[in-house]
C-alpha cells in the first residue's frame, strides 16, 4: 500500500511573538502561500524561494517553517526537514495536521515508535478532521515491527470509518500475512476491489481465493493483476506461483 500522501496546510495560524512588523507579517503569510501553491503544482524548487523568504520576513511563523519542512523532505534533505518540522512545532505544539505529517516523515525515516507517538496525538485532537487516517498511518508504519499493535491502530480507524479504504486495504494484507485467508476476503470485499486496486492487493486477493479453494475468483484476480498491472513485481510472481 503507497504511504498516505502529507496533508498540505491549507489554512494558516496567527503568528507568534510581536518582533516582525505587521508589513513583514503579512508579506510572510503571502509568500507562505504562494510556496503552498507551489508546492501542490510539484514546483518544489520555487516553493523552497517562496517559504525561505516567507521565514526571512517572518521566522516565527509556524507555517512556512512546516512548508520548507514538507519541501525540503520531498528534496531528499532529511536533515533541514527535521530541523524545520520541530521549528514548526516549537512555534506550535498543538497543531494536529502539523503532528500527523511529522509523523509520515519519522516513518519514512524508520523511526516507527517516535512516528506513532505523533500519529496518535493528532488522531486524539478533537479539531483535527480525519482521526481514522492519522490512526491508519499509525498502523502502517507498525506493520512490520509491530503487527499486533498495528491492527490495534487499524481497527480502531474502522471503528471511526468503517469504510476508510487505507485502512481495509492494511487490515486485508495483515491478515494474508497471518494466514487468515477468510478474513482476507472480507477486508478486501469490503474494500471493494472493482476500483482503486493496488497489484499487490489483487496478489493477496489471488493467493486468498486459491487457498479458500475458489479457482475461479483466483483465476479471476489473477487476469486483471497481468492485465492492469503487467509490469509489476507481483504480476511476474502470480505467473510463476501455482494455481
Amino acid at each position: 500500500m503507497r504511504t498516505t500522501a502529507i496533508l498540505l496546510f491549507t489554512t494558516l495560524l496567527g503568528a507568534c511573538g510581536g518582533l516582525p512588523s505587521r508589513e513583514a507579517q503579512d508579506a510572510a503569510r503571502i509568500n507562505t502561500q504562494l510556496g503552498l501553491s507551489y508546492i501542490q503544482r510539484g514546483q518544489f524548487e520555487v516553493a523552497l524561494d517562496k517559504l525561505k523568504r516567507a521565514i526571512k520576513q517572518d521566522p516565527q511563523f509556524a507555517d512556512a517553517h512546516a512548508g520548507i519542512a514538507y519541501v525540503y523532505q520531498r528534496l531528499g534533505d532529511p536533515q533541514r526537514a527535521e530541523h524545520h518540522y520541530r521549528k514548526a512545532l516549537g512555534l506550535s505544539p498543538d497543531d494536529p495536521a502539523l503532528k500527523n505529517n511529522f509523523g509520515v516523515f519519522l516513518c519514512s525515516r524508520d523511526r516507527s515508535l517516535e512516528a506513532e507517538r505523533y500519529f496518535l496525538e493528532a488522531a486524539r485532537d478533537s479539531r483535527y478532521p480525519t482521526p481514522a487516517a492519522a490512526l491508519t498511518n499509525a498502523g502502517r508504519c507498525l506493520l512490520a515491527l509491530q503487527p499486533e499493535q498495528a491492527e490495534k491502530h487499524l481497527r480502531k480507524a474502522l471503528q471511526i470509518d468503517p469504510g476508510y479504504r487505507e485502512a481495509l486495504g492494511l487490515m486485508a494484507q495483515l491478515s494474508f500475512q497471518q494466514g487468515d485467508y477468510l478474513r482476507t476476503r472480507a477486508f478486501l470485499q469490503r474494500f471493494d476491489l472493482s476500483s482503486g486496486a493496488t497489484p499487490y492487493l489483487l496478489y493477496i486477493a489471488a493467493r486468498a481465493e486459491a487457498a479458500l479453494g475458489d479457482r475461479a475468483a483466483a483465476a479471476a484476480y489473477e487476469q486483471r493483476l497481468r492485465r492492469e498491472f503487467p509490469d509489476s513485481e507481483f504480476a511476474v510472481q502470480s505467473t510463476s506461483d501455482p494455481s
